[in-house]
């Protein structure tokens, strides 16, 4: 089992799912998705007034893929 991290804004989802629905459609002969979760990073007095938005997938495959 192996771990791909991507990382966007929670103000800009769409360019994340979009970015993550990419790679598993790239590598998707060659791992097998088990799980996906998100994490919401708010820093206080943000400029950006958004915060990080982490998703972490893990994904079964006979070796790590970039």
């Amino acid at each position: 089992m192996f771990v791909k991290t991507f990382k966007g804004y929670e103000d800009r989802t769409a360019e994340l799912d979009a970015e993550v629905n990419k790679w598993v459609t790239h590598h998707g002969d060659n791992i097998e998705v088990v799980d996906i979760r998100t994490a919401l990073s708010h820093e206080n007095e943000s400029r950006a007034r958004s915060g990080d938005l982490i998703y972490t997938l893990l994904y079964l495959a006979e070796a790590p893929v970039e």
